[in-house]
């Protein structure tokens, strides 16, 4: 720990790369509330930030007004002008990398390309209009930087080895202003980048620079790691695994030394007590989430509209949620209160085409490879389809003949079991793009069908037959889109009411997932922001999450100054840090032992 008697100054300068939202500058912010709050002297100051994207450099300045003072000492407005000038002269792509301030002298942007900052191709950070480095002295870098591969040279060159990429920049800064810590973040699968040589790079560089390394490495990595964060571990509703990096310079005399310490909030993944725990902890998660979304919203009336989940997606939702109304119906009827349904739904994706034994085709090998042989293929068809009318006689007692309910309308070609070679070419091109996609299947792939099928099975000996069959004719001739007809119910022994949970589109399917955590913001796409079940008194609506709702997520107030449309906005959530965690770490890195989080 450190106190704030032997710390001069007290504020810690921190320089604030791939800025983005401002998450690790929000999050130190919150850090510094805290340790002020119990007495510490301590707080963070931001020298510079630099962000490639335009719209978020504007509002880096917005939300974080505290940046002016020094902006203005070490970049005053005509020095800038020159210094920005200078550059763009020699560098024309990095002309606007230095541009901060608007025609008055007011500062608009923080700083732009780190290129603009750092000579990549000389090894040197790049000078002001005085000489000095355009980067000021501090204590502390913060970085969310990008995967990029490296070269496959090894550990013989160094630095050469990772030339065109954003860790040769930071490392560069890292190299000539040796900051006393370094606070680094990636996406959960960096330790595997690359086959593991980025993360291995990257730990090297940093020891041959003098700094003492710590990361969430895997559990599994044979590393002895400690394990991936995410918001969910310190009490956001937001399950979000990243990769952290810290680095403590072994010169520096004015912080604890890092060997032997464990710098991250402490998540009892082996506590006797870990699942108690762990329940506690989702329970504290699902409360807070019904808190976020029954508030009342402070998104503009566009964010509200855009919310609205389209007609295509409610319809598929409803339809599945017809389904599991069957299920839950289902297992009313059952004595004791049993919930046979409700306990056993697959955690296996559940495929759609594949419930109904109608259409079924053989598996043991790639069926496209029987295309040409229409004989062949009508005949293994036609003893799928007998073997399945026969398990389901016995399993209903002869009660159910799957040969007495075909399927209807635009598939009733599928009627006979002995197709004509134009149904059969018909039937082929029905087949759902998984099903001869690859000349040699992957035994995953063949354990999912039978899973599916054999679940097709349970529906058809348990549900009423002339129901499912109608369901699935309007499945397939409503709802075309392949990811529209497969659900991933990841709700096991939870409620049979689809409204009641987390939705999410994705490209694999219907994603639905308990009301406790929302699963990652994806920074690529809008398609996959989750929808959720809004409350108001027994009514339940359901909506996309909104960016306000996405921001308290990241940890940041609702009221957070936001990029011009929806889909900027959640592209930097998705690229964001998530301020809270950065406090915790920051807390439990350098706090006093009674800041430090432990969680379940």
């Amino acid at each position: 720990m450190i106190s704030s008697s032997n710390l001069a100054p007290q504020v810690i300068r921190f320089v604030d790369i791939c800025a983005g939202l401002g998450g690790f500058h929000h999050g130190l912010a919150r850090a510094g509330e805290i340790l002020q709050g119990e007495g510490s002297r301590l707080a963070f100051r931001c020298v510079l930030a630099s962000e490639l994207d335009p719209e978020l450099r504007r509002l880096y300045v917005s939300n974080f007004p505290d940046v002016e003072p020094a902006y203005r000492t070490h970049y005053p407005p005509d020095s800038a002008a020159q210094l920005a000038a200078s550059i763009a002269e020699r560098h024309p792509d990095l002309s606007d990398a230095l541009s901060l301030y608007d025609a008055g002298g007011k500062l608009v942007r923080v700083h732009g390309d780190l290129n603009g900052l750092v000579d990549g191709e000389a090894g040197e950070l790049r000078l002001d209009v005085d000489g000095t480095p355009i980067i000021p002295e501090h204590e502390l870098l913060c970085a969310g930087f990008p995967c990029q591969p490296f070269s496959k040279s090894g550990s013989q060159r160094g630095f050469e080895d990772t030339r065109g990429t954003l860790f040769h920049l930071i490392a560069l800064v890292i190299k000539h202003r040796q900051p006393d810590l370094v606070l680094l973040e990636n996406v959960g699968n960096f330790e595997r980048h690359d086959g593991g040589n980025t993360w291995q790079r990257v730990r090297s560089i940093l020891d041959q620079l003098g700094y003492d390394v710590a990361a969430t490495e895997h559990l599994a990595s044979g590393t002895k790691g400690v394990g991936l964060l995410s918001p969910h571990h310190v009490g956001l509703p937001h399950h979000r695994e990243r990769f952290f990096i810290i680095a403590q310079n072994r010169s520096s005399q004015r912080f604890p030394p890092l060997a032997g310490r464990y710098p991250f909030p402490k998540i009892h993944r082996h506590h006797p007590d870990s699942r108690r725990l762990k329940a506690s902890r989702e329970e504290d998660a699902s409360r807070r989430l019904l808190e976020i979304l029954a508030a009342e919203p402070t998104d503009p009336a566009r964010d509200l509209q855009l919310a609205r989940v389209s007609s295509d997606r409610l319809g598929a939702i409803e339809h599945w949620g017809k389904l599991l109304q069957q299920l839950r119906e289902a297992d009313s009827c059952y004595p004791n209160g049993a919930r046979l349904w409700r306990d056993t739904m697959p955690s296996f994706p559940i495929w759609g085409y594949e419930l109904d034994p109608w259409q079924w085709y053989p598996i043991d090998a790639n069926p496209l490879a029987l295309r040409d042989a229409p004989a062949r293929l009508a005949a293994a068809r036609q003893a799928i389809l007998s073997a399945a009318a026969s398990d389901l006689i016995r399993r209903t007692d002869g009660q159910v003949d799957l040969r007495d309910h075909p399927p209807h309308g635009a598939r009733a070609f599928l009627s006979q079991p002995e197709l004509s070679v134009e149904a059969a070419g018909e039937w082929v091109a029905s087949w759902p793009g998984y099903a001869g996609r690859r000349s040699a299947w992957p035994q995953w792939k063949v354990r999912f069908i039978e899973q599916n099928r054999e679940f097709a099975l349970r529906l058809w000996s348990s549900l009423d037959p002339t129901w499912m069959r109608a369901w699935l004719d309007t499945l397939y001739t409503c709802f075309p889109a392949a990811s529209h007809q497969k659900l991933e119910w990841n709700c096991k022994g939870a409620e049979l009411d689809i409204k009641q949970h987390i939705i999410q589109f994705r490209p694999s399917g219907i994603r639905v997932q308990r009301l406790r955590h929302i699963p990652a913001l994806v920074a690529m796409t809008t398609t996959q922001i989750p929808i959720v079940p809004i409350r108001t008194g027994s009514a339940t609506t359901l909506r996309h999450l909104l960016p306000s709702e996405g921001f308290q997520l990241q940890g940041f107030p609702p009221e957070w100054k936001r990029p011009s449309s929806r889909e900027n906005t959640f592209r930097a959530l998705g690229n964001a840090v998530n301020a809270e965690l950065i406090a915790q770490i920051l807390l439990t890195w350098i706090g006093p032992e009674d800041s430090r989080l432990s969680v379940g």
